[in-house]
């Protein structure tokens, strides 16, 4: 369960897209009369208070910082012993993973039927892929920290390679504000022979396209270098720190599809389907 959850805290670290929820089938469960005393007796219970206890443990050896509530559903003692259970639910507030700032994601199992297993190493094995929905909600601040990452740096340095060989642009840094409903971007940058520094601001909605995150009908304030908005709107969404987290992470193990985003009460809410993916044999 371990390498599940982590995966699904790394939401805007999946990067690949578009996923059909296909459950799997009931397989070798125990016998009814089996389960039913499993529940009388108290044991289904209290195997999913210890299946919690392992798992909240485990994520929180693996973040940063972060509040984490979990709840396991089992079908009953043995068969989660077995890795073969009902559902898994996270929830985590303040979360801080891996340079990504997250207030607060949502995550449960969609299927009635999950099963994970472990090979000969011992180690954790998806016998059946496991579809999560999850919802997010992201505040400016989540933004900004994470604009302050390590990862995020590198971006704009690979931008300011390209924009010294050019001769015209140097990014200093980079800000991000919610205002009316919309992503304020700003940006501080320097130009040849020109000591003041300068500054840009881009004015964007939010949309989905092909289950990820984008600026979409963006304008840019204070432009003083007369940008062309649509001949940099490849570049705009390379910078995006929303996109940018999509790009930190292997894609193999997982896909995702975001459905829906909207700003709301200066928050960033969004809400989609993660896939653990089968290992492969």
């Amino acid at each position: 369960m371990k390498k599940i959850i982590l995966l699904a805290l790394l939401l805007f670290g999946l990067a690949s897209y578009g996923c059909d929820i296909q459950c799997p089938e009931n397989k070798d469960l125990t016998s009814s009369t089996s389960r039913f005393f499993s529940k009388v007796t108290g044991q289904r219970a209290l195997s999913e208070v210890i299946g919690e206890k392992i798992l909240k443990k485990s994520i929180k050896q693996n973040i940063t910082s972060g509040k984490i509530k979990t709840n396991i559903t089992s079908f009953s003692t043995r068969d989660l012993k077995a890795g073969k259970f009902k559902s898994i639910e996270l929830t985590a507030k303040d979360l801080s993973v891996q340079d990504i700032y997250i207030s607060y994601i949502h995550i449960k199992t969609l299927c009635d039927y999950n099963y994970i297993g472990q090979n000969k190493q011992g180690e954790i094995t998806i016998l059946d892929d496991i579809p999560f929905g999850v919802d997010i909600v992201l505040t400016i601040d989540d933004l900004n920290k994470t604009m302050e990452s390590e990862n995020y740096k590198r971006i704009i340095n690979d931008i300011n390679r390209l924009g010294g060989k050019l001769g015209v642009f140097e990014i200093q840094s980079t800000k991000a504000k919610i205002k009316n409903n919309q992503i304020y971007y700003i940006v501080e940058y320097t130009i040849p022979f020109i000591k003041q520094p300068q500054y840009f601001v881009i004015a964007s909605d939010l949309c989905v396209k092909n289950g990820k995150i984008e600026f979409e009908n963006s304008k840019i304030l204070g432009n003083s270098l007369t940008l062309d908005v649509n001949r940099i709107s490849t570049l705009i969404n390379y910078v995006n720190p929303l996109d940018f987290s999509l790009k930190m992470q292997d894609n193999r193990d997982t896909k995702i599809n975001i459905k829906n985003v909207r700003i709301e009460d200066d928050k960033i809410i969004a809400d989609g389907i993660l896939t653990v993916l089968k290992d492969k044999e």
